[in-house]
């Protein structure tokens, strides 16, 4: 049992590419009415300012009645802080289940919000048994069960997101812990990172967690080529280094071992990306690989300084509009599978989710011979935007 109705999350994905194809006249009113008759979806979400305005103000008073408790217990809220944020974690959790159910919110800002502060709440709770300043992977240790069952549960991107913050903590500070995990961390983040990419890939992408699964892909891949990056590599080993007495803390990171091979690896990573993105048609690839290139040009540029960093900057803003101009212009037209055209208006064949015309199919009682206009299968889609073939 969830804690939104799937049917309807599902629901919503059909309808959201039904009005798409209604826009551009794929569909008549009659057919669009149909889908809409035969997935209904009964949730309430508000325009995104609405739901912004109605997360602060949920979050703002949920730590108002916290704290307000907490005053009122006083001395005796430091000897019951674990029970205290555990009942507190039921009543937010029950509160959060009774006025989805009863209100159908969905991602609505109040939702949102109560399901984070509950887990916060029952985090507190669960690392209050531990003892006094514990260190920070035991931790993440504790809090990742925690955080992976509410995103079972309730699917929250958030929550997701703490969950994956929680989970490179405790690879991050549990590998300090030996004496090789310093030189080792930056291969270890590499491997686990690609070995989160791939499981979210090949999950089950049921639409209820679509969201976190977008989000698991974006932070390993993120994580991934920040791993490889002799700067960051380089600056972080020298914060881990134990300072001498009298030197600043920030002084400059001394030179890493196995460099040439971080700095092949700065530029080599993002250059995989690109090329995959390209291969696969995936936009976040695409979009972390050109990012990644950049990153990569301004490391070098941070060790070398082969020109002026105010020249450096110029010369480099004038080169990606340059080539932001050039690609757009070229792209107006489709090649070879990409367009500069939005997605609102991309070209027909690009719609190739089988499961959402085959429901739009049962509900509307049409079928599609091969001379119509709108043709569908023989593509695939995934990550953060289309891949593979048209």
């Amino acid at each position: 049992m969830k804690l939104y109705n799937e049917s309807w999350v599902k629901n919503r994905d059909i309808v959201q590419q039904a009005n798409q194809w209604h826009r551009q006249s794929l569909l008549t009113d009659e057919q669009l009415d149909r889908i809409r008759q035969a997935y209904p979806i009964n949730f309430w979400r508000p325009n995104p300012f609405v739901e912004i305005g109605l997360f602060l103000f949920t979050m703002v008073a949920m730590v108002g009645g916290y704290a307000l408790l907490a005053l009122l217990l006083g001395e005796l809220f430091d000897t019951v802080f674990g029970l205290f944020n555990l009942l507190m974690a039921i009543g937010t959790g029950t509160l959060a289940y009774v006025m989805i159910n009863r209100r159908q919110y969905y991602h609505n800002g109040v939702d949102n919000a109560l399901i984070i502060g509950t887990a916060a709440l029952a985090v507190a709770a669960v690392t209050s048994l531990l003892p006094s300043s514990p260190p920070f992977w035991t931790i993440c240790a504790i809090a990742l069960p925690v955080l992976l069952a509410l995103v079972w549960y309730a699917g929250d991107t958030l929550v997701m997101f703490v969950a994956l913050v929680m989970f490179y903590g405790l690879i991050f500070d549990g590998l300090l812990e030996f004496s090789w995990g310093r030189p080792a961390l930056p291969f270890v983040l590499i491997v686990v990172s690609e070995v989160a990419f791939q499981a979210a890939k090949r999950a089950e992408r049921r639409p209820y967690y679509a969201d976190a699964f977008n989000l698991t892909e974006w932070v390993a891949l993120i994580v991934l080529v920040a791993s490889g990056n002799y700067f960051v590599v380089r600056e972080i080993n020298g914060l881990l280094l134990p300072s001498a007495p009298g030197q600043p803390v920030f002084a400059d990171a001394p030179e890493i071992g196995l460099a040439a091979l971080f700095w092949v690896l700065t530029l080599a990573i993002p250059v995989a990306y690109l090329w995959q993105g390209l291969a696969r048609k995936n936009r976040m690839l695409l979009i972390l690989g050109g990012v990644g290139l950049i990153a990569a040009v301004a490391t070098v540029q941070e060790y070398t300084e082969w020109v002026p960093l105010n020249v450096a900057l110029t010369l480099g803003g004038l080169i990606l509009i340059g080539m932001a101009v050039g690609v757009i212009r070229f792209l107006q037209q489709p090649r070879n599978g990409f367009t500069d055209v939005p997605d609102e208006e991309s070209p027909n064949e690009f719609f190739t989710n089988v499961e959402t015309i085959g429901a739009m199919q049962a509900a509307t009682g049409t079928q599609h011979g091969p001379n119509d206009k709108l043709r569908y299968g023989g593509g695939d889609f995934g990550g953060g935007g289309s891949e593979g073939k048209y």
